[in-house]
Formats: structure tokens, C-alpha cells, sequence
């Protein structure tokens, strides 16, 4: 990481119409979708935020999910618009087979890995006892699969060279040494888990509210955000469609951001689903 370079600011959103948290102090536009391929947007819609992109001179990343063989060849086409109207933007992948995508078929494409293959410990529960853990556990629990140098070739190997990361409340301690790797913070939500059963789904009908499964989609996660608070959680749960999160607005201090090579900051205005 260039240690004298500012830390560039990027607005995250997942609707066409969030453009409006754009204020000028942002280097980048973050757009799509990490959690559900069902949300992917339309080409009209990636077209315009890229039109914005452009128009501001802004950098572009475009954020997809784990996909099956329908998304996938939903993605293909949108991943098509991109390296077509502006190359050498990111795209962050958060499934393997995406990446494999880019690296073979859109290679004007920049490759990010997202924070959903990041292998962290998540648990907001950790926060409540790190005082009282030995300095080795602590270090353990602030880490994450990055620290392996030889994971860290393979990465690089694969034309990675930036790592999405989550704002733990335990804090983060990365092994990266003088790796080429950077990485961005999300901020203030960080995703705890996700999963293909949308617990939104059918959720405002009457007698289905504790059906799970993987039913047609009325969208209802863009209707709906639940929050679950417990005496055991240091922080309320907040639930979106497929996927938690919990709330993090403290941004780490400069000797933290340098040690573990956190060049950005992903700005969410709303919860990203």
C-alpha cells in the first residue's frame, strides 16, 4: 500500500435512484448487487449509472452475487455493457465461476474479490469478549484466510489485486506485509451471513410468515428491513431479504487502515440489498 496516497471514498449503492447520496466528495461509484442474483439490474438500468459514472468522471465497480446458470448468463450480458462502454472498470465477484468469467472472457474487466469470500469471523457477539482473551486468540479472531502468503499468491496469480473487506467490530489485523494487495472497507454495514432462503419472501401474506424455502420473488426485501435485538448481541441484527447484518460507523484510525492496506472506503448510505 502507498502509504502517502489519500484514501479514496466510494459510494455504494444498489438502485439507480440512490444516485442522489452523490455529493461530489466520492472517486467512485459502486453498483449492483452482492447478495441475490434475482436483483442483478437491467441493462437500462446499469447503462444509466454508468452514463453517470462517465459524466462525473467517476471510476466504476460493478458488485455481483452468487449466481446459478440463470444468473450467470444474466451477468454475462450485463458484464458485456460494461467492458463495452467503459473499460478497465472492477467487478466484484463474489462466486468463483464469475471470476472465471472475467478472467477468460472480459479480460478489459478489473477482478475485486468480494467480502462474501473473505473467510472473516463475523459473530458481533466477539466484541463482548476480546478484553478478556489472550493476545494470540485476539490476533486469530481480527485475521482472516488473507493472512496465508500462499493463498495471497494464488490471488495475485489470478490477476487479484484488491480484497473487499467488512468493518469488524472486533477490529482487523491482516497479514498482508509488502503484498501488492489493497483493500476496501465497507461502512457503517457489515454482512454477517446470507443464503438462498429468503426469509422476506411471502412474509406480508397471512399464514406464511414462517415459510422458508425458495419460492417465486415478490421482491419483498425492498419493501421490508427487520431488525432483531438480544441481551446476548452487542448490536441489533438487521435483516434484509437473504442476508444479516450489523451496524459499524467507527472507521479505524490511520496505523489501522495502513497495517492492513484499506486504501478505500466503500461508502453504504442503506442497507445494501
Amino acid at each position: 500500500m502507498d502509504e502517502g496516497k489519500a484514501i479514496d471514498r466510494a459510494l455504494y449503492i444498489t438502485k439507480v435512484n440512490n444516485l442522489k447520496h452523490y455529493d461530489g466528495n466520492f472517486s467512485r461509484i459502486y453498483f449492483g448487487c452482492e447478495f441475490c442474483q434475482r436483483l442483478l439490474p437491467s441493462v437500462k438500468k446499469l447503462e444509466q449509472v454508468l452514463d453517470f459514472a462517465s459524466e462525473k468522471s467517476l471510476g466504476f465497480t460493478f458488485i455481483t452475487p452468487y449466481v446459478t446458470n440463470e444468473g450467470l448468463k444474466k451477468l454475462r450480458a450485463l458484464l458485456k455493457v460494461i467492458e463495452n462502454n467503459k473499460p478497465g472498470s472492477e467487478v466484484v465477484f463474489n462466486d468463483w465461476g464469475v471470476l472465471n468469467i472475467l478472467n477468460e472472457k472480459h479480460q478489459r474487466l478489473e477482478p475485486v474479490m468480494g467480502r462474501l469470500l473473505i473467510k472473516m469471523k463475523r459473530g458481533p457477539r466477539l466484541k463482548e469478549v476480546m478484553n478478556s482473551l489472550p493476545q494470540s486468540t485476539l490476533n486469530y479472531f481480527r485475521g482472516c484466510s488473507l493472512d496465508s502468503p500462499l493463498y495471497q499468491k494464488y490471488l495475485i496469480d489470478h490477476k487479484i489485486k484488491r480484497i473487499e473487506l467488512d468493518n469488524l467490530l472486533q477490529g482487523l489485523d491482516l497479514n498482508l506485509g509488502d503484498s501488492i494487495i489493497n483493500t476496501s472497507l465497507y461502512i457503517p454495514y457489515a454482512f454477517i451471513t446470507t443464503t438462498r432462503l429468503c426469509l422476506a419472501n411471502s412474509c406480508d401474506i397471512a399464514g406464511k410468515e414462517d415459510e422458508i424455502g425458495i419460492f417465486p420473488c415478490k421482491k419483498e426485501c425492498q419493501k421490508y428491513t427487520f431488525q432483531n435485538i438480544h441481551s446476548v448481541m452487542p448490536v441489533p441484527l438487521i435483516i434484509k431479504g437473504n442476508t444479516m447484518f450489523f451496524k459499524n460507523e467507527n472507521i479505524p484510525d490511520k496505523e489501522v487502515l495502513e497495517k492492513n492496506h484499506i486504501n478505500r472506503l466503500v461508502i453504504e448510505p442503506d442497507v445494501p440489498v
